[in-house]
């Protein structure tokens, strides 16, 4: 036979939770238990942080210079068609600009180091 908690919730009413095994307290409302818990909470608030989301994200393949093309004129038409809030565009375009100035610079930067090292001139360093 199942036997429900005997510690009542914030609200007042009587715990639902099943006991567990030779206590009179459920998995939540158990004293002993306080710190399990706090650490599983801690870590359920890590796994769901903006900061978790983004490194989840990072891992996948960055988009190339079509892809953000594509994804900025999906955005406009949706603008557009009312499907789209336009700070929400707006924030993509001011990321899709990032994008392409950093992949610029980059590929900037490599084609001068190679230009340099083919004419014998530069510091060595690699881009």
């Amino acid at each position: 036979m199942d036997r429900n908690c005997s510690a009542t919730t914030k609200a007042g009413a009587p715990c639902s939770g099943p006991v567990l095994p030779g206590r009179d307290l459920c998995w939540a409302h158990d004293p002993a238990l306080n710190q399990r818990r706090a650490e599983g909470q801690r870590r359920g608030g890590e796994a769901r942080s903006n900061q978790a989301r983004a490194r989840r994200k990072f891992a996948a393949a960055a988009l190339g210079s079509d892809q953000v093309l594509g994804l900025l004129s999906v955005a406009l038409r949706d603008v557009i068609d009312g499907k789209l809030e336009p700070g929400i565009a707006s924030a993509a375009a001011n990321l899709g600009r990032a994008i392409v100035a950093v992949r610029g610079a980059t590929e900037l930067e490599a084609r001068l180091a190679a230009l340099e090292a083919a004419a014998g001139i530069g510091d060595g360093r690699s881009a």
